[in-house]
C-alpha cells in the first residue's frame, strides 16, 4: 500500500501560485487523461493512462511510464525511482518528489510549467478576407430559394383549394398540388384517391368531418344501437363537448400503423365512467380486462322475431350455469363424436374424429363454417334415412318433412305408415326433435326447427387463427358432454390464463380493448342495421 501526499501547484485568477494538498492510499496510484486514473489531468498532450505510481519487486517506490513518456534531465525513461529531491517531466507536468510528513512514505509535487498555446491570434492572421460579392450572391440565392418553397409548398396548394377551375382540372390528374401538405403515408385501404387531399378535406383549414366519412362508409353501422343516444353521447354531451369525429379513433397518415386506433384510451375515456355518458345504463365500469372486466355473456337465439323480421336473441351472463342451455332442435352427443368411434357399417368401423371432421374452418381469422348435413353428418348417418327390407332399400331425402312424405308414398306407398312411425321415432328423431302436430294439419308431425348458434359473443370477436398453437380442448370441454343443451365456450377466468390487461404479465399476453371488440356493432343482424339507418 503507497500512501502518498500529492500536492498540487497552480495559478490562482490573480496568478499567485496556490497549493492544494490530497492524500491517496492505494496499491497503484495511475496518472493520465482517463477519468478512471488516480490523478486526472485534463491535457490532450498525455496520454489515457500515461504513468503509474507503484512498488517494484526491489521494494521501492517507481513512476513508470504506460502509454507516455517520462522524461529525467531530457532522457527519456522507462521507469525512475522517486527518490527524494527526483523531478520528472509527464508530458507538460513536471513532478517533482518532496520531503514526505511521518504519516506518508512519499510526497510529490505537481505543476504545469507548458501552458498550451493561444492560437486565436495565429489563426486570425492566417484567415483571408471572404470573396467580393459572395454574401450578395447567398442573398439573392436564399430570396430565390424561399420564393420557390413559396410557391411549391403554400401558393399552389392554396390556389387548387381556392380557385375552382383549378381545383376541377387538378381532380382529373393523378397527383395534386395539395400532396405536399401531407403529414404521412396514406394507409392501404384510401391508396386509390389518397392523392386527392379534397376527397376527406373538404374545407380548407377545417378538419375532416365525419360528413365526408360518411360518404364512403354509408353501409358501417353506429357504435350505439340508440340513434338517440349515439348523437347524445358522441356529439352533444357535456364529458365531450366537441363531440368526437371519425378521425379521432380512426388516424390517417400513419402507415404502416393499423388506421383503426389500438390502444384503450378512448374505449376507457367513456367506459371508465359510463353512467357520465349515459345515466340510464346497466353497463358496468370498464378500464381493464385483467381488472374490472365483468364475466362474459353469451348470445342465445330464441327462435322469435319482432315485426320487423329480426331475430330475437338473449344475452345470459355465464355465472347463471343454471340458464345456459341450449335449445337447438338437435340430440348430439359430443362425447361419440370426438376420439375412437364406431362408424356406420358395424364393429369393424372405427374411425378417429376430431374436432375439426365437423367444425371446419375459412377465411384469414379461421371462422367456424356452419354445420351441413350435406357435407358433415352424411357420411355417418345416411342409414338413418334407408328404409325396406334387406333386399331392397331406399332413401328419402333429407330436408323438408314434406318431401319425407312424398317420397314414401311413391317408394313404398303400402308400408307408409309404418315407414313414416318408424322415422318418427327412429330415422328423422335419432338426431332431430320431432314435434306432434294438430289433428287437422297437413303434416303428421313436424322437426323441431334448428336454430344452431353461430355467434357466441355477438359483442364480440375472436380469431382462431391466432389460437393454432392451442387444441380445441383447451378452450372447449366437449370430451365428455352427453346432451346438445352443454354450452361449451370458455369464460374470462379460461381467457385470463393466457391474456392480461393493458399490460403484460408473467407468461401472459397484454390484451387491448380492440383485441376483441370493434367499435362498430359489426355484430348486429344487417335488418337491425338498416332499421336504425332508417330513423
Amino acid at each position: 500500500m503507497i500512501n502518498c501526499l500529492l500536492i498540487k501547484i497552480s495559478h490562482n485568477s490573480r496568478g499567485v501560485l496556490a497549493r492544494s494538498y490530497r492524500t491517496i492510499s492505494s496499491e497503484e496510484i495511475t496518472i493520465g487523461r482517463g477519468a478512471e486514473c488516480t490523478i486526472h489531468l485534463l491535457d490532450p498532450r498525455l496520454a489515457m493512462h500515461h504513468a503509474v505510481i507503484k512498488k517494484l519487486d526491489d521494494g521501492q517506490i517507481y513512476l513508470v511510464a504506460i502509454n507516455g513518456e517520462l522524461s529525467v534531465d531530457g532522457s527519456t525513461l522507462q521507469n525512475v525511482e522517486l527518490a527524494h529531491g527526483k523531478e520528472v517531466t509527464i508530458g507538460p507536468y513536471q513532478l517533482k518528489v518532496e520531503p514526505a510528513p511521518p504519516d506518508v512514505n512519499l510526497a510529490v509535487s505537481l505543476s504545469l510549467v507548458q501552458r498550451l498555446p493561444d492560437d486565436f491570434q495565429d489563426l486570425k492572421l492566417r484567415t483571408h478576407e471572404p470573396l467580393r460579392g459572395a454574401s450578395s450572391f447567398k442573398r439573392r440565392l436564399s430570396l430565390w430559394l424561399a420564393a420557390f418553397i413559396a410557391l411549391i409548398f403554400l401558393v399552389l396548394p392554396i390556389a387548387q383549394n381556392l380557385v375552382p377551375p383549378l381545383h376541377k382540372a387538378m381532380a382529373q390528374l393523378p397527383l395534386g398540388f395539395d400532396r405536399v401538405w401531407s403529414p404521412g403515408h396514406i394507409s392501404n385501404s384510401h391508396l386509390h384517391f389518397g392523392s386527392q387531399c379534397f376527397n376527406c378535406h373538404e374545407v380548407l383549414t377545417r378538419k375532416v368531418s365525419d360528413k365526408a366519412c360518411i360518404k364512403c362508409h354509408r353501409d358501417t353501422p353506429p357504435h350505439i344501437a340508440d340513434p338517440a343516444l349515439q348523437k347524445r353521447v358522441f356529439k352533444t354531451t357535456s364529458l365531450f363537448s366537441d363531440g368526437i369525429r371519425c378521425a379521432e379513433c380512426h388516424r390517417e397518415h400513419k402507415a404502416p400503423h393499423p388506421i383503426a386506433r389500438q390502444d384503450n384510451a378512448t374505449c376507457v375515456k367513456c367506459h371508465a365512467n359510463i353512467k357520465a355518458a349515459d345515466a340510464k345504463t346497466t353497463l358496468p365500469n370498464i378500464r381493464d380486462f385483467d381488472i374490472d372486466h365483468p364475466d362474459f355473456q353469451l348470445t342465445f337465439r330464441t327462435g322469435e322475431t319482432e315485426h320487423d323480421a329480426v331475430e330475437k336473441v338473449e344475452r345470459i351472463p355465464q355465472t347463471e350455469k343454471a340458464r345456459l342451455i341450449e335449445k337447438s332442435g338437435l340430440k348430439f352427443p359430443h362425447s361419440q363424436h370426438v376420439g375412437l368411434v364406431q362408424g356406420p357399417n358395424g364393429i369393424w368401423d372405427v374411425r378417429e374424429l376430431s374436432c375439426t371432421n365437423c367444425h371446419q374452418q375459412e377465411g384469414k381469422e379461421m371462422r367456424i363454417k356452419p354445420i351441413s348435413y350435406q357435407r358433415d353428418c352424411q357420411l355417418c348417418h345416411a342409414n338413418q334415412l334407408q328404409m325396406g327390407s334387406k333386399t331392397q332399400t331406399f332413401s328419402v331425402p333429407h330436408g323438408a318433412e314434406q318431401n319425407v312424405i312424398n317420397a314414401l308414398k311413391v317408394q313404398a306407398p303400402k308400408d307408409f305408415s309404418r315407414y313414416l312411425d318408424s322415422l318418427k321415432s327412429g330415422g328423422c328423431a335419432y338426431c332431430h326433435e320431432v314435434l306432434d302436430t294438430k289433428k287437422d294439419s297437413v303434416l303428421p308431425w313436424r322437426i323441431s326447427p334448428l336454430q344452431i348458434n353461430q355467434d357466441w359473443f355477438s359483442k364480440a370477436h375472436f380469431n382462431h387463427a391466432s389460437h393454432r398453437t392451442q387444441q380445441c380442448q383447451s378452450c372447449h370441454q366437449v370430451e365428455h358432454s352427453e346432451s346438445s343443451a352443454d354450452v361449451a365456450m370458455p369464460d374470462r377466468k379460461s381467457c385470463l390464463r393466457c391474456h392480461s390487461g393493458n399490460h403484460p404479465k408473467y407468461k401472459r399476453i397484454a390484451s387491448s380493448c380492440m383485441s376483441c371488440h370493434n367499435f362498430h356493432s359489426s355484430h348486429m343482424p344487417q335488418a337491425a342495421i338498416k332499421k336504425i339507418e332508417g330513423m
